[in-house]
């Protein structure tokens, strides 16, 4: 049975998740950040028995799923995806690989966590503030092609945070965290210009805000599908962990 879980359920739902609570940081991170009872965020668990088989946290237009036993319900996720316009599709590979979503793209990648404490940084890195967001973010739709509406809400909240560095007089590179909970942070929206890249700023970025994190306690963890990348997170001091599925409405 699917139903929808509210803060009565929390301990319930967080003993479940807390089994991997690196895997499922987004879901701890979001459920801290946000609770139960938010406009923008839906939690459901599909249970049997008192056993929960699987949860499902809606976030905006993502849909999140977390299952140890691959017990995702087909019928649930295609109807939710109808019902809230869902654009992302995501989890641990073996759970969405359970799933036809043949309509959506692609973008599966690895999924890593800091091992060790990175170098200090060289470079005179800023932290954002949220008169900076809106330049930041067209640095984010010139790397990626997309949007970054949660930028300033996650500055304003402290949900996370943005660091910068500027040459020229202008901000060609950056790196956030994001879903900031106890013990661990996710890091998303690494990205330099183009005109600016193979010169190690992104490394530096990411050096200034992991060790930031791991001096409040917080374990970074991240997600790349790009070898390139990959080998830069690795001589920084990350692992990887795992396999993440990613799938994405083809029209955006």
């Amino acid at each position: 049975m699917i139903r929808q879980c509210f803060e009565k359920d929390r301990g319930y739902v967080m003993e479940y998740l807390d089994k991997d609570r690196v895997l499922n940081l987004f879901f701890v991170g979001d459920i801290d950040n946000y609770g139960f009872e938010n406009d923008f965020q839906k939690i459901f668990v599909d249970e049997e028995d008192g056993r929960i088989k699987a949860v499902y946290l809606i976030y905006h237009d993502s849909l999140l799923m977390s299952g140890y036993t691959k017990e995702i319900d087909e019928e649930f996720v295609h109807n939710v995806i109808k019902e809230y316009k869902i654009v992302n599709v995501n989890g641990e590979q073996s759970c969405i690989d359970t799933l036809d979503l043949t309509e959506m793209k692609n973008d599966d990648c690895y999924f890593c966590k800091m091992v060790k404490t990175p170098e200090t940084s060289n470079e005179a890195i800023e932290i954002a503030t949220v008169d900076d967001v809106e330049k930041i973010k067209e640095v984010i739709k010139v790397v990626f092609d997309q949007d970054s509406p949660g930028m300033k809400k996650s500055i304003e909240d402290k949900t996370g945070r943005t660091y910068f560095l500027k040459k020229d007089g202008k901000i060609v590179s950056v790196a956030s965290s994001t879903a900031e909970t106890k013990g661990l942070a996710m890091i998303v929206g690494v990205a330099t210009l183009p005109a600016y890249r193979g010169l190690g700023y992104a490394s530096e970025i990411m050096k200034k805000l992991c060790m930031d994190l791991l001096s409040e306690d917080k374990v970074p963890c991240l997600f790349y599908n790009n070898p390139a990348a990959g080998r830069i997170y690795h001589r920084i001091g990350f692992e990887d962990i795992g396999r993440w599925a990613l799938r994405r409405n083809k029209a955006e």
